[in-house]
């Protein structure tokens, strides 16, 4: 069977994709397994903006459906991502310290003053030196996490 038989039987299904909005966002950030961290990190960043602007509450009625209906699909994916890719429980201190970095687009000379400069943020991200309860307090600051976030599963 050739593409263009399956794409002339496969037409009646078609969904329509109301409005430009939910249109630009099929085609530039398609719902589909994510695969790798940086994949999980733009689905992500695109989830918080389109959640943001929705809260705003300046969207018309079109766009805010646009938008939920994205949203609907494109979530489970990023569920599923992080349920494969972050166990729940199964967490070290560095994983959190690390996921946070990536979420948040920081770098560890970001991080650096929090934690008392960039070659401890190193040894910390390297499981050579362990967090202390003034670094966890200032990371759950400065992410608005709780800082029972960065203590190892064991511990909860």
């Amino acid at each position: 069977m050739t593409v263009e038989t399956l794409e002339r039987k496969l037409k009646p299904f078609e969904a329509p994709l109301e409005g430009p909005l939910l249109k630009w966002l099929y085609l530039s950030l398609p719902p589909q397994p994510i695969a790798t961290r940086k994949m999980h990190a733009d689905y992500s960043k695109a989830v918080s903006l389109l959640l943001a602007e929705k809260e705003k509450g300046e969207l018309d009625a079109a766009s805010r459906k646009a938008v939920g209906r994205y949203l609907l699909s494109i979530v489970p994916f990023i569920e599923e991502y992080e349920k494969n890719e972050f166990p729940a429980g199964a967490s070290t201190p560095e994983q959190v310290l690390r996921f946070l970095m990536e979420q948040n687009g920081l770098s560890q000379y970001d991080i650096a003053a929090d934690l008392g400069g960039q070659p401890v943020v190193s040894d910390v991200l390297r499981g050579k030196r362990r967090l202390t309860r003034e670094h966890i307090e200032r990371l759950g600051r400065r992410f608005r996490v709780s800082p029972a976030a960065f203590y190892p599963a064991a511990a909860k």
